[in-house]
């Protein structure tokens, strides 16, 4: 009876493991191709969680163009025209997927969560923390304890 349970659970395992990655390679394979990107937007959050400030980013770090290739290489391109390539892996974790570019960042960010993602639109998002904006209504410089960035794209 031991032996037949450890059997289904063994098999409960690989069926499981199996459904994650199948996951990873659907996203990867909607992955592919050139992406540009359409808008980008922060927002910035108190330490209660609530909103304090939002902008929209205007910075020549940020990449105009993202192309993705099967051997899990991706080749950015800034608004400035600078090209990074670079290889990249997507991870699954509590069902959602999270992309790692391993040699180049994006507003210094190195991970993005995959929040939506079809076969023309995707979206991501990053998380900040204590990060400085200035406020533009009032020019202060302030330090939110949590900011999140949402990039927006489209496929060429």
């Amino acid at each position: 009876m031991n032996k037949l349970l450890l059997i289904a659970f063994m098999a409960v395992a690989v069926i499981g493991c199996k459904k994650d990655s199948s996951q990873v390679v659907k996203m990867n394979n909607t992955l592919m191709g050139k992406w540009s990107v359409l808008s980008n937007k922060i927002v910035y959050y108190d330490q209660s969680g609530q909103k304090e400030y939002e902008e929209v980013l205007d910075n020549t770090s940020i990449a105009a163009e993202i192309t993705f290739t099967k051997d899990l290489k991706a080749s950015l391109v800034s608004r400035s025209g600078e090209v990074l390539n670079t290889r990249y892996n997507l991870v699954e974790e509590s069902n959602i997927i999270y992309l790692e570019l391993f040699d180049a960042a994006i507003f210094d960010a190195n991970v993005w969560t995959i929040a939506e993602a079809s076969a023309k639109d995707m979206t991501w998002t990053g998380n900040f923390s204590n990060i400085k904006y200035e406020d533009k209504d009032t020019g202060e410089i302030i330090e939110a304890p949590k900011a999140i960035l949402t990039l927006k794209f489209n496929k060429q």
